[in-house]
């Protein structure tokens, strides 16, 4: 239970085989940890040649980027399987609040509504934000804080964002992976405080790197909340 993509870019369900997402409901659900950060996943993502840490095929044409398209009959295909493994994965994480991760895409949004009524149901509070160039600048440690081996590309990530209007939002997958980690690219909003005593469940449609369900967990731990944990589509690579 997997998915093909062809030449045009377009990509189909194949229940013959895992290449690529691993969908298929029987198996165990893809779990890591980033910290004391717990992420659980509906699909496990399989390396295949020329896939990098941040995207997929999937994600791209379920977000229309790239010149990826998937038909609508997939997409009902891949969503049964989810729905399938979408409860067990769920019932390993205690949570009475759901806030997905900023996207212009409406792929989180879709999973944080499942998750939600499958929870309860329980609120759904959109309170984080893309941070802005100015605000990761006024957080990001100084060179001499970052480890040697990777200040080289800190300082050159560092000066590409000096030179970025401060208005704009940080898009972290124009950052390298190795870099990440210094940069805060989520920040809470003003309704923030709606997390306060509650036990949340981030959701987000992949994790690479970790940094932003990372930097999400730090805003509402910040706001109060009593716990968090975190849910995506498509895991890490495996």
């Amino acid at each position: 239970m997997g998915i093909d993509v062809n030449t045009a870019k377009v990509v189909t369900y194949n229940p013959t085989h895992e290449h690529r997402v691993a969908t298929d409901p029987t198996r165990p659900f893809p779990t890591a940890r980033y910290g004391s950060l717990e992420v659980v996943s509906i699909f496990r993502r399989r390396r295949a040649k020329h896939d990098d840490d941040d995207g997929n095929p999937l994600i791209y044409a379920l977000k229309d980027k790239f010149g990826y398209t998937i038909a609508l009959a997939d997409v009902r295909q891949l969503l049964m399987a989810g729905q399938q493994i979408l409860p067990p994965a769920l019932a390993t994480l205690a949570f009475d609040i759901v806030v997905p991760l900023p996207s212009r895409s409406p792929v989180a949004s879709i999973v944080a509504k499942r998750a939600a009524r499958s929870g309860g149901p329980c609120p759904i509070v959109e309170c984080l934000d893309k941070a802005t160039v100015a605000q990761v600048l006024a957080q990001a440690p100084a060179p001499d804080q970052v480890k040697s081996r990777d200040r080289g590309f800190y300082t050159s990530q560092l000066a590409r964002m000096q030179e970025t209007p401060g208005y704009e939002t940080i898009e972290m997958k124009s950052v390298p992976l190795r870099v990440r980690p210094y940069f805060t690219p989520i920040a809470a909003n003003a309704l923030a405080p709606a997390c306060a005593g509650r036990h949340v469940l981030l959701i987000d449609d992949i994790v690479g790197s970790g940094t932003s369900l990372v930097a999400a967990q730090a805003a509402l731990l910040a706001a109060g909340a009593a716990g968090i944990s975190a849910m995506t589509l498509l895991s890490r690579l495996s």
